[in-house]
């Protein structure tokens, strides 16, 4: 990370950068747009602070945590403090780069409902970035004009979909239903407005963001929806497979139609189908594999340590290092099996591995994935250990 310190303040004008980057996409939908403030939500009581912490991420931009946290102390804090916890990486440029901002608006989401498909959270969170970005509203790839609802075979497809959802979906609907989206001096107050990076640019580079009030509209439904999901499809926690479960998609997409609707009197009903789960509500060690969780080797393997990083239905990436070797893999986890091979690895650092297949299990200590690596004719074995 680059240590210049042009108002020679003692921090890194990156880190301030990227600090009222943060402080302007929070300002912005919270005070400004209204969006439901986590600091204000029943989830995060008595959490008074975003954490931000700048680390080598390798290929991933960043990733903001949904479990609260007792925040690390600093001068102007207290002992007591409680903090949400977003990680950007230390090598991004806020001014080429909008991911603190999208890690902010996923903070939004967290505190406002429980649901995390990727459809919805990346999504809109991609259409969020809009309020601070350069390019207006982005592209739009179906008409806003609807069917609305999409017909089922698009809404199957629908659901597959992780950042790209913003283009068939989120930014359709904010066209539709917002063909201004001006964001006034006299709405964004002096302070956001004269915003400015080290280098003297503004931090919001774009006065324009369609679909404001409608997206947060959506927000506040889906803080309801999740209820009716809760009780329907009986979970008994929302574990962050049941956060993230098939079967929360209906009721996701019940929650924009409705409120679609109250602007857009055309359209039609939608109703969320009979409930028919095959899933076990609780399974403790498939839930252990989540996103945010760190699994550390045991033994000689010590310095072995895995950071999932996504998790979208049965696929992850995650980030695997040791003191050798830095690697991205993507694989599979269904149930409790874990696996990626070394095709689908991308090497930060060192070498690629070798195939690796692992089976969660716990004991007395916690939760541990007993792995089994191959490469070529050799073979071998290693255990992570959950860290709380």
């Amino acid at each position: 990370m680059p240590l210049d310190d042009v108002d020679q303040s003692g921090v890194p004008d990156r880190v301030e950068d990227i600090a009222k980057q943060v402080w302007a996409a929070h300002h912005l939908y919270c005070e400004v747009l209204k969006f439901p403030d986590p600091f204000k939500s029943e989830r995060y009581q008595g959490v008074t602070c975003i954490q931000v912490s700048l680390r080598d991420l390798g290929g991933g931009n960043g990733l903001a945590f949904t479990s609260p946290q007792r925040a690390r102390q600093i001068p102007e804090g207290k002992s007591t403090d409680r903090t949400i916890v977003m990680s950007v990486n230390c090598k991004l440029n806020p001014m080429k780069n909008i991911t603190p901002a999208h890690e902010t608006f996923h903070l939004v989401q967290y505190g406002a409902t429980y649901f995390k498909n990727s459809w919805f959270l990346e999504g809109m969170a991609r259409w969020s970035e809009h309020a601070l970005a350069r390019e207006a509203i982005g592209q739009v790839k179906y008409s806003p004009q609807g069917p609305w609802p999409q017909k089922p075979q698009h809404l199957r497809q629908l659901s597959k979909m992780s950042y790209d959802a913003e283009y068939v979906l989120w930014n359709p609907i904010a066209f539709r239903t917002d063909r201004d989206g001006l964001l006034s001096d006299k709405l964004l107050g002096e302070r956001l407005t004269t915003l400015r990076y080290s280098d003297g640019t503004p931090v919001l580079r774009d006065r324009t963001l369609q679909g404001a009030e409608i997206m947060r509209d959506i927000v506040i439904e889906l803080g309801k929806l999740d209820d009716v999901a809760f009780e329907e499809l009986e979970y008994d926690r929302w574990s962050e497979m049941n956060q993230r479960a098939d079967e929360n998609n209906p009721y996701i997409y019940k929650a924009v139609m409705d409120v679609l609707r109250r602007r857009v009197p055309s359209v039609g009903p939608y109703e969320t189908p009979p409930v028919k789960r095959s899933m076990v509500p609780n399974k403790t060690l498939s839930d252990a594999f989540q996103v945010a969780s760190v699994w550390n080797g045991e033994s000689k393997f010590k310095d072995f340590k895995l950071t999932v990083l996504e998790r979208s239905s049965d696929r992850f990436k995650a980030r695997f290092e040791s003191n050798n070797w830095v690697r991205e893999v993507s694989g599979t986890a269904v149930g409790d099996s874990v696996s990626w091979d070394a095709e689908a690895v991308r090497v930060v650092k060192g070498n690629a591995g070798g195939d690796n297949q692992g089976k969660i299990a716990s004991d007395d200590k916690g939760i541990r994935i007993d792995f089994v690596w191959r490469n070529g004719n050799n073979q071998g074995t290693f255990t992570l250990r959950k860290q709380d």
